[in-house]
């Protein structure tokens, strides 16, 4: 039974390790932020990737989740772009909670991971709406005791579909990088990612 366990126990490692080196691959430090247009580098950079629905992880799927157990059904936002092995393309989808002061996403669908399956890469963040001293639109929260609206984001969808039953892990990606919203405030990521397993039936 020992020699068995031992057996089973190196087993899993070596799977674990391997798909950890597969999905690092796949999501590698040049597609962990979205950008504004492409061809994409570090000056296009615009948000910070930091949640990732896998399994059944298609984008529709993650839209159609985050409507379900968030509640964000506004599409309304600007348009940002997502890199997948250097491929620059733009988002599949984005959700909102309201026009206002609100949360929103943006996504991406990736393709077939060996290690994640299908998997979706998502942005998002709490914003302000903007209108004083002068209009410029939303701003993510800036940087305080409880994150800036990254983390903010990204804790509010992992929070929501854990209470809907949905398996969640999180990863250090260190895309901590600070980016100075319009109203003159900055807002960086403390680098955390979070994994959010989707199933194959969709929400009504």
């Amino acid at each position: 039974m020992g020699r068995f366990l031992v057996v089973f126990l190196l087993a899993v490692g070596f799977s674990l390790a391997a798909g950890a080196a597969t999905t690092s691959a796949h999501f590698d430090a040049s597609a962990r932020y979205t950008h504004r247009g492409c061809p994409a580098g570090a000056s296009t950079r615009s948000d910070p990737v930091n949640v990732v629905f896998h399994g059944w992880g298609t984008w529709g799927r993650a839209a159609s989740q985050v409507e379900s157990h968030a509640g964000w059904r506004s599409t309304s936002g600007s348009g940002q772009f997502f890199l997948d092995h250097e491929a620059c393309s733009f988002q599949h989808a984005q959700r909102a909670s309201g026009e206002g002061s609100r949360f929103h996403v943006r996504a991406r669908g990736q393709h077939w991971d060996p290690a994640l399956g299908w998997a979706a890469a998502t942005a998002a963040h709490h914003e302000d709406l903007v209108l004083f001293p002068l209009p410029c639109g939303h701003a993510v929260d800036a940087n305080g005791p409880g994150g800036s609206g990254f983390d903010q984001g990204r804790d509010a969808l992992a929070a929501a579909f854990a209470v809907a039953g949905h398996a969640t892990s999180r990863a250090w990606w260190g895309n901590t990088q600070s980016f100075k919203q319009c109203d003159g405030d900055y807002a960086a990521s403390d680098g955390w990612t979070v994994f959010v397993g989707l199933h194959q039936v969709n929400h009504a």
